[in-house]
């Protein structure tokens, strides 16, 4: 998955997309310009019913030597951090749009936006590391 995304879309709007279940009152989501690892976002998943339900994550895991985002497909099954999130804990993560930089300089690097047109939101795979905890996201001023 990327570093950096944007999430416009509202609840209503994402659990339509992905035929997913969310009750109004139980989860607000304000949107963000630049959602980075190490925030609570919502992700979709398959509840305890079977159902797909929307819930909040926490994004990334942190090591007692560093904190992972991202898993390398070549090695994903292979890796024991990774395996059982995979193959047990598979979420979709609503976006509206993602960046990526181009490495130039060693520093500021140009960042570009990428979307898909028509389609707001759309998913990206995402895998929990841990049961995903229902926890507010925001909370309502």
């Amino acid at each position: 998955m990327c570093g950096r995304y944007k999430r416009r879309s509202d609840k209503q709007k994402i659990a339509e997309a992905f035929h997913a279940a969310v009750e109004v009152s139980e989860l607000y989501l304000a949107p963000n310009d630049d959602i980075s690892p190490g925030s609570i976002q919502p992700v979709v998943h398959v509840n305890d019913e079977g159902q797909r339900s929307l819930e909040a994550m926490y994004w990334g895991f942190k090591l007692p030597t560093r904190f992972v985002f991202n898993a390398r497909s070549d090695s994903l099954l292979k890796n024991g951090l990774w395996k059982a999130a995979f193959e047990e804990r598979r979420c979709i993560v609503p976006a509206d749009s993602f960046f990526e930089w181009v490495r130039i300089h060693k520093r500021d690097n140009p960042k570009y936006e990428i979307t898909v047109p028509g389609r707001e939101p759309f998913g990206m795979a995402g895998m929990a590391l841990v049961q995903i905890a229902k926890t507010p996201l925001d909370t309502e001023d």
